[in-house]
């Protein structure tokens, strides 16, 4: 599966299973959230900590609203999450390489 999914791959899942890769994909968005703190921590980017915080607490939150019943809303959330996480590789690449 590619790192950002699409639709038409989770039609197959079990209301369960999709739920526990919906549930992950927040967990794997926080990760890299966290990551990205402790990268502008290491340079000292105090605006940079506060606005990776808040998007973590966001995302929580946005995960947590997302009815365990509702596939659709899910997969919308889960592809967001993904598609995130994805552009959050290069910030953190381009914070490691400010420190």
């Amino acid at each position: 599966m590619a790192e950002i999914g699409t639709p038409q791959e989770y039609v197959t899942y079990s209301d369960t299973v999709l739920y526990d890769v919906f549930y992950e994909s927040g967990t794997m968005l926080g990760g890299k959230l966290q990551a990205c703190m402790r990268a502008a921590e290491a340079i000292g980017d105090v605006g940079a900590i506060a606005d990776f915080k808040a998007e973590s607490i966001a995302a929580r939150q946005r995960r947590a609203a997302v009815d365990a019943y509702d596939r659709d809303e899910q997969v919308r959330v889960m592809i967001e999450f993904q598609t995130r996480r994805v552009e959050l590789k290069t910030v953190l690449e381009r914070l490691r390489s400010d420190g």
